[in-house]
């Protein structure tokens, strides 16, 4: 499975916390506003993480962090946030999607 892939069952998992109909009006809505598709999310991780804010303020932490620990759990490497923490600028995951 490629890294993307990767990413975007790790978002859908993320998303699914909130449950099914409100992971694809999420996804509806990030399409809607910022002209993105599901599909174009592991490219553009920085305009998904803003539209995730601005459509949840502070639980879009939450739900980045729970994205990030089932990413890692998939490439089989250890997730360890630190404060000020965002799925957009995690030097790892940068690191893992130039390498996948």
């Amino acid at each position: 499975m490629q890294f993307e892939e990767k990413l975007l069952e790790a978002i859908d998992y993320g998303l699914m916390v909130l449950g099914a109909t409100v992971r694809q009006t999420i996804y509806e809505r990030i399409e809607e506003t910022r002209g993105l598709k599901r599909t174009d999310i592991p490219e553009h991780i920085q305009a998904f993480h803003e539209a995730l804010v601005a459509l949840l303020g502070k639980g879009a932490e939450s739900i980045e962090r729970v994205i990030a620990k089932k990413l890692y759990q998939q490439l089989d490497r250890p997730f360890t946030p630190h404060e000020n923490w965002a799925l957009a600028s995690d030097p790892i995951m940068n690191e893992l999607k130039q390498t996948a």
